[in-house]
């Protein structure tokens, strides 16, 4: 998140309070951390938080997805934090390794965030064995927001009340079925799109109260091959927008249900409706 705060926010799930934890017990060392995790997960933030709870006297940001001319020779000591080492070229790897094996004091202390299994791709020669072993002393792995549903609505609260302070704005709350909306989406863009759909609402926000209406999931279009034509009849529409629902949904008929805004009976008698019509 870009304004994800771990200190201010109260986190009950397991797994993100260990991540938590250990990066507090970690971020005064020199040890090389690799967090990984899915697309929106907060890997960034957490990196730039163990860098703020460090003794570290500067930071440098080299992005693998866009080196932009990185220059290496300006790297003296502090923490560099590498994000989507996953996305490194052979070229960058080898300009790592050479800093991971800098012997006269300047040598940085490495946060790295992957979206992959580095592991998995030095089997398949895809990353250096050597430099993995340099960037990657303590794993961190985070969690998608669909596995992290007790820690739910603290997360919505606590975007909603920056979103506000961003925008000069107040007192904006979310109506129950707004908030249902956002609970039945299962979030394939984390705690990113989840910041981007509550953030579009606050500005869009006409009244003190943000309704179902403002909630609103651009994943739908992008994520969605929906191949609808001219022509088509509106039954056949219908049961492509539902079939591809449950597929986004990982065949969730609640969840489903709730997106296209129909009953779980209803839905249930659609499928059924379906599968009779097949020959």
């Amino acid at each position: 998140m870009s304004y994800f705060d771990f200190d201010a926010l109260h986190i009950e799930d397991r797994k993100m309070n260990e991540a938590k934890q250990l990066s507090l017990q970690l971020a005064p060392t020199q040890a090389s951390l690799l967090i990984v995790g899915d697309a929106g997960v907060g890997k960034t933030s957490l990196a730039r938080y163990i860098y703020t709870k460090s003794r570290s006297p500067r930071l440098y940001v080299l992005e693998c997805r866009n080196p932009g001319g990185f220059d290496f020779s300006r790297v003296d000591g502090g923490t560099l934090m590498i994000e989507d080492l996953d996305c490194a070229s052979s070229a960058l790897q080898t300009e790592l390794m050479k800093l991971a094996e800098r012997t006269d004091g300047t040598k940085p202390r490495f946060i790295s965030t992957s979206r992959r299994d580095l592991r998995a791709m030095v089997k398949q020669d895809q990353f250096r064995q050597d430099l993995f072993y340099k960037v990657a002393v303590v794993h961190l792995e985070l969690p998608r927001l669909e596995d992290r549903s007790v820690d739910f609505q603290n997360i919505v609260n606590f975007i909603l009340e920056v979103s506000q302070i961003m925008h000069g704005k107040s007192g904006l709350r979310l109506a129950a079925d707004a908030y249902s909306r956002l609970n039945s989406w299962n979030w394939p863009g984390n705690i990113r799109e989840l910041e981007n759909v509550i953030e579009r609402s606050v500005v869009l926000a006409k009244n003190s109260t943000i309704g179902p209406e403002a909630i609103q999931f651009e994943a739908v279009a992008e994520d969605m091959s929906v191949d609808f034509a001219p022509g088509m009849s509106l039954s056949e529409v219908e049961k492509r927008l539902i079939l591809q629902t449950l597929e986004l949904t990982a065949q969730n008929r609640t969840r489903a249900a709730q997106m296209l805004g129909i009953s779980i009976r209803t839905l249930r008698n659609k499928l059924n409706e379906y599968k009779e019509s097949v020959v």
